[in-house]
């Protein structure tokens, strides 16, 4: 998989114009599980410089994108639902990491749940979410000439 030739770099490559405005780190990368990490922005903080909701879903969405990711499908997936508990917050300046794991992948649904931490191991969100195949054929990243540094 070329996806593993991208750990530990910061990523550029997401199919996510957003993924890539998180501007992540690939921790880790195996079939049914992706790991992510990045700093909390202040651009991403609510009024008390705490990482914001919206964030949070989104970097949550990311790792769950990275998850199916791997599971190198040749059809492209969308969510049907997120589900998420924001159980402590985060401040500006810190860096938290987000797991996820393909619970189930079904012909049609896959099932994922995410679980974000900071780096004291605090839990600070789990989510869960189910993505439908879309029928549409996607650009595999894997078969894309990406560089290598």
């Amino acid at each position: 998989m070329k996806l593993e030739q991208h750990v530990g770099k910061q990523m550029t490559i997401s199919p996510s114009e957003a993924g890539n405005w998180l501007a992540f780190t690939l921790d880790h990368i195996e079939r049914g599980t992706a790991t992510i990490s990045l700093s909390v922005r202040p651009e991403m903080t609510n009024p008390y410089k705490h990482i914001h909701g919206g964030m949070m879903a989104l970097v949550i969405d990311e790792s769950i994108g990275w998850a199916v990711l791997s599971l190198e499908s040749e059809l492209n997936y969308t969510s049907l639902n997120l589900n998420v508990d924001f159980l402590y917050a985060i401040k500006m300046g810190e860096r938290l990491r987000a797991k996820s794991t393909v619970i189930r992948a079904g012909k049609k649904i896959i099932n994922v749940e995410c679980l974000v931490y900071d780096m004291q191991d605090r839990l600070l969100a789990k989510a869960s979410s189910n993505l439908i195949n879309t029928g549409m054929q996607r650009t595999r990243i894997e078969d894309i000439d990406l560089p290598v540094e």
